[in-house]
């Protein structure tokens, strides 16, 4: 069903552009994009930082490449109407996938309101998409997810407030289109896997409260939460049989992503991993900004994750994403347009155990007085198997991908990890431009398989970009050394044009 869905944008797309030059010049746009990209180098992976937080468009394996090309409409009613939409497709070489659709989808937007269907790389609603590590849900790691959302175009100002008080939201569902992947992973891949699930349905929505960006100083408080649901679990039982169960995705079980508020029953309804139906993964965001003057800005923030009722707690200690950020808005060359610095944990997790009453039966649970909600399992489930798409996590890309497992293990083996993360980039001349990043992190495995010893890498990258009329050249190095990835060295070039047909 989700394919015949982007099937059918891409038709209306496609048709769309064939009459679009018969239509008001002024009102339309129609734009194209095609490049070309390719790293080589020793290892047995693409360096870290070329692959990361890119929607998965560069191969993980070494030596990968692919030729990319997109076209965009864009069409105004009048100022407040606005219908858009592009196709972008890829094809690469010693990659991941061979020939895909990157994007597909249909804008409509109402002043600063959209509704959109598709498959669509969605910019970060707060953090640099340059610099930073990304959000712990929302990230931009992983391929985009087919979704129908809804929300605004920005933050956009209450009406009635004065302008003191903004909003930014966005709410969204989809499906997962990877069930041929995690199938052909488990059947590839036995001795590591005894399960997978197809079918997955995807919800995920944020919203984001902040005072006057004007202000010396303003506050930005808000929440992201995204949820799989639904979907078929195929796993192994004790007699060497595959089973199979499956999950409603009907509205009542979208409600139930939507407002998780959970069944107190769920063992004498045999839905164990159903506490709160589905898996849910999210963060509370919590940011100071402050105006040094009009042109400079600094900012310190924390995304606190959560995957249930004990991590919205602040039960995980000092697990979380914590950042301090500088840009420049100053016209003209600037030697550093932006710096970050994020300091990235997910160790505590709420602690190594979980030990509740719900999760037995009569006589025991009643003799269980205490409870402890721990183990919190970043980005794993019992029923959902991981938090990954295509094997990248669509999350904060320093847990380590199950893409990355050698063995094919497809769930996470490494979320409790220390990390530090800078990142720099500016321009040189007025073509010229640099960007810089390196990370280093340490991991200890899971609290159920726990690494004797820890895990260590440190993946830096130096990029230079030139750009010249429609023309973009990009040439890049990056390093990865250590246990997690090993020692990769990848040369990284890229080629760009920026046409417009109307």
């Amino acid at each position: 069903m989700q394919k015949k869905i982007i099937l059918t944008i891409t038709s209306v797309l496609c048709c769309w552009m064939m009459t679009a030059g018969a239509q008001d010049s002024l009102g339309t746009k129609i734009t194209y994009d095609l490049s070309a990209e390719t790293a080589v180098g020793a290892g047995d992976y693409t360096a870290y930082q070329l692959v990361t937080n890119r929607h998965h468009i560069l191969g993980t394996r070494s030596n990968t490449a692919y030729m990319r090309g997109a076209v965009e409409v864009e069409h105004s009613f009048s100022k407040d109407w606005t219908l858009s939409g592009k196709v972008d497709m890829v094809a690469s070489v010693h990659a991941d996938h061979k020939a895909y659709l990157q994007q597909a989808y249909m804008n409509l937007q109402w002043k600063n309101f959209f509704i959109e269907a598709g498959s669509r790389e969605i910019a970060p609603a707060l953090r640099n998409p340059l610099l930073s590590n990304g959000a712990f849900a929302k990230g931009a790691n992983a391929k985009p997810v087919p979704q129908v959302r809804i929300g605004t175009e920005g933050f956009w100002t209450v009406p009635g407030t004065k302008g003191w008080l903004e909003i930014n939201f966005d709410c969204g569902v989809g499906k997962f289109m990877d069930s041929g992947y995690r199938e052909n992973m488990f059947n590839e891949h036995r001795g590591a896997n005894y399960t997978y699930t197809s079918g997955i349905y995807y919800h995920q929505k944020h919203f984001y409260f902040r005072s006057n960006p004007n202000w010396t100083v303003y506050a930005t408080l808000g929440i992201e939460h995204v949820a799989q649901f639904g979907g078929t679990q195929y796993k192994v039982d004790a007699n060497g049989d595959i089973v199979s169960v499956t999950k409603s995705h009907n509205f009542k079980a979208f409600w139930n992503v939507f407002l998780p508020l959970g069944d107190k029953n769920y063992f004498e309804n045999n839905t164990l991993e159903d506490w709160v139906y589905g898996n849910h993964i999210g963060s509370i965001t919590y940011q100071l900004t402050w105006n040094i003057d009009k042109k400079h800005q600094l900012e310190a923030y924390l995304d606190v994750p959560f995957e249930d009722g004990s991590g919205m707690r602040k039960g995980n200690g000092w697990d979380g994403l914590w950042g301090l950020s500088y840009c420049s808005k100053k016209e003209g060359v600037q030697y550093v347009r932006g710096a970050l610095f994020e300091y990235f944990q997910s160790t505590n997790q709420c602690g190594p155990l979980h030990w509740d009453k719900g999760d037995y039966p009569e006589p025991v649970r009643s003799q269980i007085t205490d409870m402890v909600t721990g183990n919190d399992n970043y980005y794993n489930h019992m029923f959902y198997n991981s938090y990954a798409y295509y094997g990248m996590t669509p999350g904060n890309a320093l847990i380590p991908s199950p893409i990355y497992n050698r063995d094919g293990y497809t769930a996470y083996r490494d979320n409790r990890i220390k990390a530090w993360h800078i990142g720099i980039h500016g321009e040189l001349s007025p073509r010229l431009s640099y960007l810089v990043k390196g990370s280093y992190r340490e991991g200890w495995g899971t609290y159920d398989v726990p690494l004797a010893n820890k895990h260590h890498s440190f993946d830096a990258m130096l990029q230079g970009n030139y750009k010249s009329g429609p023309w973009m050249f990009s040439a890049a190095c990056a390093i990865d050394r250590g246990n997690i990835y090993g020692n990769n060295t990848s040369f990284n070039i890229k080629i760009g044009y920026h046409g417009k047909i109307l």
